[in-house]
C-alpha cells in the first residue's frame, strides 16, 4: 500500500468538502445567524487538515494509484468527507455530540437520510442547507465530482471511479474517465435545476426548494420540516417529487444517452423496464388496499399517497407524506420488500438494485430448466444480453453477502437493547440508504434515541450499502495493507 497518495487523493477530497461550505456560509450571511462562526471554524480547520494531509502526499507520483490504494481512497473519501461534514454541526453545537454528528454527516453523504435531529426547523438555514448539500455531493458521489473537476491530478483514476459508481453494470460512455464524470455531472445539475423551477412554479420558496430537489435528486430525502413532505399537503408538489425521484432512481447513462441521440430508444433499457413495472404494481397493490381498507377517500388520494411513498422508499430517498406505521401489515411488508429491491444500478439510489435482482431471478429460472432438462444448454439473459457465468456468481455473492451482514448487523444492534422490528428495519433502511424504517425508527420518529453502539453500526452499514460492499470490506483484508 503506497499511504501517500492515498493521503494525496484525500487532501482533494478534504479541501473541496471545505470549499463547498461557502454555500450555506452564504446563506447564514444573508440570514446573520449563529451559524456563521461555525461554518468558519470548519472551514478553516479542512484547509488546514488538507494542507497536512497534501505535505504527507506531495511525493507521491501519479502510477502510484493501484488498484488497493484505489479502494482505500474512495472508502476513506467518505470517511473523511463524513469527518469534516460533521464540523459545522460541533462547531456550532447544533448537534454537540460526535457520534450523532458524525451519524448525521455519513447519513448525508451516503444519501440514507437517517436523522438523529428532533426539532430540525429550529436550526439556522445555513445548517438546513448543508445538510441538505451534503446528500447533493454524495448522490453522483464525491470522488466522481473530483474527478469531473479535477482531472489534471495526474492519477490513474479508472480504478477510482469503478470503485465508487454503484451497480455491477458500468457501460462505457466515454473512453475517458474524465470525461464521462463530467458528462454523468451535466446530466446531474440539469436535473437538479429543472426540479428546483418545478418546485418553485408550484409556490415552494426557492429555499425550500434548492433544499428539497438536492435530496430529491439525490435520492437522500434530508427535508428543511419536520414532517417531511407532508408539511406542505400538497398534491402538486407530491406527483413532482415522484417524477424528480423516479427519474432519479433509474440509470443517469440511459438520460445522458437519451440525450445525445435525442431519443427515448435507451429507456427501452431491461433494468430500466423492471424498475418502472415493480414501482407500477407496488403501486397499484398498495392504493387498492388503501382505499379498501378505508385508509383513502377517493382512489385518486389513494394513488397520491401510494406512489409517494412506494417510489421515495423503491428509490431508497425516504421522504414521508404519511405515517405508513400506521398503514395495513399487507402495505409495510410491500414497502419493506421493495427496501431491499432499490433502483437501477448507475443510479443514486441505494439497496440491491434492480439489475441483481434481475440476474438472481433469471438465474433461478434456468436451473429449474436445468433440472428439468439436464443436458440443456441454458443460459441466463436479460433482455437480449447474455449473463456470463461469473457476473452470475459476482451477483449472487453480493446478494448473499448483502444479507448476511443485514443479519450480523441487526444482531448487533439488538444486543444494544432494540426491539426486533426496530432493529431488523434500522439496518434494513441504512445498508440500503432509505432513511425511516418502522418500529422506534419509523416515519415520525427518528435515531436520536438509538444507543451509542447502534449508531455506530449504522453508520458502517451507510457506508457499506453507499458503496457497494466490497469497497469497505477490502479495507479489512491485510492483503490490502500489505507492501
Amino acid at each position: 500500500m503506497k499511504f501517500r497518495v492515498v493521503a494525496r487523493f484525500l487532501a482533494v477530497i478534504v479541501f473541496l468538502i471545505s470549499l463547498c461550505m461557502l454555500m450555506p456560509l452564504g446563506w447564514a450571511f444573508k440570514d446573520g445567524s449563529s451559524d456563521i462562526r461555525a461554518f468558519a471554524v470548519s472551514i478553516a480547520a479542512g484547509s488546514l487538515f488538507s494542507l497536512i494531509l497534501f505535505l504527507i502526499g506531495y511525493k507521491a507520483r501519479a502510477n502510484d494509484m493501484g488498484t488497493r490504494e484505489a479502494f482505500a481512497a474512495v472508502a476513506l473519501a467518505w470517511v473523511f468527507a463524513s469527518l469534516q461534514g460533521c464540523l459545522p454541526y460541533i462547531a456550532g453545537g447544533y448537534i454537540p455530540s460526535f457520534t450523532d454528528a458524525y451519524f448525521e454527516a455519513m447519513s448525508g453523504f451516503t444519501t440514507t437520510g437517517a436523522t438523529i435531529l428532533t426539532n430540525i426547523e429550529m436550526n439556522p438555514r445555513g445548517i438546513l442547507m448543508w445538510r441538505a448539500q451534503t446528500q447533493w455531493l454524495g448522490g453522483m458521489g464525491i470522488v466522481v465530482l473530483t474527478l469531473a473537476l479535477l482531472p489534471m491530478l495526474g492519477m490513474s483514476v479508472t480504478q477510482l471511479f469503478k470503485a465508487e459508481v454503484p451497480g455491477p453494470v458500468l457501460e462505457k460512455i466515454s473512453p475517458r474517465i474524465q470525461d464521462a464524470a463530467t458528462m454523468l455531472w451535466k446530466v446531474y445539475m440539469g436535473l437538479t435545476a429543472i426540479g428546483i423551477v418545478a418546485l418553485v412554479l408550484g409556490g415552494m420558496s426557492f429555499y425550500e426548494s434548492v433544499c428539497h430537489i438536492f435530496t430529491a435528486v439525490s435520492t437522500g430525502g434530508f427535508s428543511p420540516r419536520n414532517a417531511s413532505i407532508a408539511a406542505y399537503d400538497s398534491a402538486y408538489f407530491d406527483w413532482a417529487l415522484t417524477i424528480i425521484m423516479l427519474l432519479s432512481g433509474a440509470n443517469f447513462n440511459l438520460h445522458l444517452l437519451a440525450i445525445k441521440k435525442k431519443s427515448l430508444t435507451p429507456y427501452k433499457d431491461p433494468e430500466f423496464g423492471f424498475y418502472l413495472k415493480t414501482a407500477f404494481a407496488a403501486t397499484l397493490a398498495i392504493s387498492f388496499y388503501l382505499y379498501m381498507q378505508g385508509f383513502s377517500h377517493s382512489v385518486m388520494h389513494a394513488l397520491r399517497y401510494g406512489a409517494f411513498q412506494v417510489v421515495s422508499i423503491m428509490t431508497t430517498t425516504g421522504y414521508v407524506t404519511a405515517d405508513y406505521s400506521l398503514w395495513p401489515p399487507f402495505t409495510q411488508v410491500v414497502l419493506l420488500s421493495l427496501m431491499f429491491i432499490g433502483g437501477c444500478a448507475g443510479s443514486t439510489a441505494g439497496s440491491i438494485k434492480c439489475i441483481r435482482i434481475q440476474v438472481i431471478f433469471r438465474q433461478i429460472v434456468a436451473e429449474i430448466k436445468r433440472f428439468i432438462h439436464p443436458h440443456a444448454a441454458v443460459t441466463v439473459r436479460v433482455g437480449n444480453q447474455n449473463i456470463e457465468n461469473r457476473m452470475v456468481a459476482s451477483v449472487a455473492t453480493f446478494i448473499v453477502l448483502y444479507v448476511l451482514i443485514f443479519i450480523f448487523s441487526s444482531i448487533a444492534v439488538s444486543a444494544t437493547g432494540q426491539d426486533l422490528i426496530t432493529s431488523f428495519s434500522a439496518v434494513a433502511t441504512t445498508l440500503g440508504n432509505v432513511g425511516p424504517g418502522f418500529g422506534s425508527v419509523g416515519p415520525v420518529n427518528n435515531f436520536a434515541s438509538q444507543h451509542t453502539a447502534a449508531k455506530w453500526i449504522y453508520s458502517f452499514c451507510m457506508l457499506c450499502g453507499r458503496l457497494e460492499l466490497y469497497t469497505i470490506l477490502v479495507l479489512f483484508s491485510k492483503d490490502t495493507w500489505h507492501r
